[in-house]
């Protein structure tokens, strides 16, 4: 089996999967109490996204909406993706690598624990990505003047209530960015997490311990992910392992979406019991079980027994 070179991969691991929702309030509220998930940062307008972050024990669970942005119903829409390197850096490593990439743009969130994060969308990995103009490449990708001053433009936009109203016209149904979280409170709010996650483990209601795997149907675009995953090998049924956090699979199917996450718990015929009691289970192989798709605003979300070990045992990753 293929193991990528982690000393050379420009990912790390899986920072966040944001989910899209007109009714953020309701949404978030139902992972947080049905899940006992802690919240990272509460919901917070930051002009071009509304949203808040839940932790899951090893990535962000992001939920929240765009201005004037009118998707119906709620679903998986972005994975983002933890890059080793910083921005500037990690999209010399996207033109070298011959991934289409936007010009990074960073959002303020002014909340309780202000920061900032810088986002870097890609392109020809799934479905309905962003239809934004400026699609950087191999010749004019990277560190260069153009692709600055267009982040620089980009950042001012998303700045501006009418900015903001405009970035959001260019979102199609799903994408895949690269996030840099940028040293500040927020990082503090991480480690205070991280410290109590095990502690407080027996209080959620499912005991849940991570996120086990983010799967991904894919069809036509296994090369675009081979090259940003540096896996020349990665095919429909692939499953990729990073350094830390989360797996990502991929299914084979007639499009290229994000399906789903699953969780991991300590103790799956506890969680069963429990799922059953709420008549909510669907049974599947391989000791997984799923929740219905309607039991959850229409998202997939599953679960399996927790490995002995900690799903991630990397501390500088949420």
């Amino acid at each position: 089996m293929f193991t990528p070179d982690m000393t050379q991969s420009l990912i790390r691991g899986i920072d966040r999967v944001l989910i899209q929702t007109q009714d953020v309030e309701r949404v978030f509220g139902r992972f947080r109490h049905e899940f006992g998930l802690p919240v990272v940062w509460p919901i917070t307008d930051c002009g071009l996204l509304t949203s808040g972050g839940l932790y899951a024990g090893n990535m962000t669970i992001e939920i929240g909406r765009f201005a004037g942005f009118g998707l119906p119903g709620t679903c998986f829409y972005g994975l983002g993706l933890a890059p080793w390197q910083p921005t500037w850096e990690t999209v010399k490593g996207l033109a070298s690598r011959k991934v289409p990439h936007a010009p990074p743009v960073t959002l303020h969130y002014e909340d309780s624990i202000a920061t900032r994060s810088t986002f870097t969308f890609l392109r020809d990995l799934l479905d309905g990505e962003p239809h934004t103009p400026f699609w950087l490449g191999q010749r004019l990708g990277g560190d260069t003047r153009i692709g600055r001053a267009l982040s620089t433009l980009s950042t001012w936009m998303v700045g501006t209530d009418v900015g903001s109203m405009t970035f959001s016209k260019l979102l199609g149904s799903s994408v895949v960015f690269l996030c840099e979280n940028h040293i500040g409170r927020r990082q503090e709010r991480l480690a205070e997490l991280r410290a109590s996650w095990q502690r407080t483990q027996q209080s959620r209601p499912f005991g849940i311990t991570g996120i086990a795997a983010v799967d991904v149907e894919v069809a036509i675009n296994t090369a675009g992910w081979g090259r940003l995953l540096d896996r020349p090998d990665l095919d429909t049924n692939s499953i990729h392992s990073f350094s830390m956090g989360p797996r990502l699979r991929f299914h084979p199917g007639g499009g290229n979406r994000l399906l789903g996450i699953e969780f991991s718990c300590a103790d799956l015929e506890s969680t069963t019991q429990k799922l059953i009691e709420k008549r909510s289970l669907a049974p599947t192989e391989d000791r997984r079980i799923t929740l219905p798709p309607g039991r959850m605003d229409g998202l997939t979300i599953g679960f399996s027994q927790s490995p002995t070990k900690r799903v991630n045992s990397d501390p500088s990753l949420p």
